[in-house]
């Protein structure tokens, strides 16, 4: 018997939802609408001058810092909508880790955007299996030491503390990554449309 397509999305899209809730509870996933007095084209032309285009690919922050733009912002930006995240800097300790999405929408003279911005990236995903696989496989070999009798006990805090470290301290810098991240393009997107409505009209 085989398991159509359709059946298989409706099994994982309610794994989905309940996972996107839990992150969003935590704040590693936070939403927010932006009302703004300009239109999407004179918006969209300016942000795209504050953005370098990438994929933001797994490896697009690898090199950086060794780039020579001024903008403060990577991804893709077009008339319907944008993917960004905040460049890497020399000497920058706030680990960018947030990637913001959104979508424009014109009412009259009002541009809405939908923003998201997530915390919880590819990179990420990774390390919390690969770390939990590493836990998982100590736990079971601990396990079965101590039924032979040969399990250093006193290791059983340190190595809880060490989870504790190894899952708490991303967890605390995916939040302010995604609470700055915010910030700092409500701030950049307010400036970019008073820069619109106060730009000169060309004849």
């Amino acid at each position: 018997m085989f398991v159509t397509k359709p059946l298989i999305f409706k099994l994982v899209k309610p794994r989905i939802k309940n996972m996107q809730n839990v992150l969003r509870k935590y704040k590693l996933i936070d939403q927010c609408t932006l009302e703004l007095d300009t239109t999407k084209t004179d918006f969209v032309n300016r942000l795209q001058s504050h953005v370098d285009t990438s994929d933001l690919g797994y490896f697009s922050d690898a090199f950086d810092v060794f780039s020579s733009s001024k903008n403060e912002y990577k991804g893709q930006v077009d008339y319907q909508g944008f993917k960004l995240k905040r460049r890497r800097r020399f000497f920058d300790s706030k680990m960018n880790m947030a990637i913001a999405t959104g979508r424009f929408r014109q009412a009259s003279d009002t541009l809405m955007i939908e923003m998201e911005i997530s915390g919880f990236n590819t990179g990420l995903k990774l390390f919390y299996i690969m770390i939990s696989i590493f836990y998982v496989l100590f736990l079971l070999g601990f396990l079965v030491s101590v039924g032979t009798d040969d399990a250093p006990l006193f290791l059983a805090p340190f190595i809880l503390l060490h989870a504790a470290f190894m899952f708490g301290i991303p967890f605390f810098i995916m939040r302010r990554s995604v609470k700055r991240l915010k910030y700092d393009l409500e701030r950049e997107f307010h400036f970019i449309a008073t820069k619109t409505a106060l730009a000169p009209i060309r004849f």
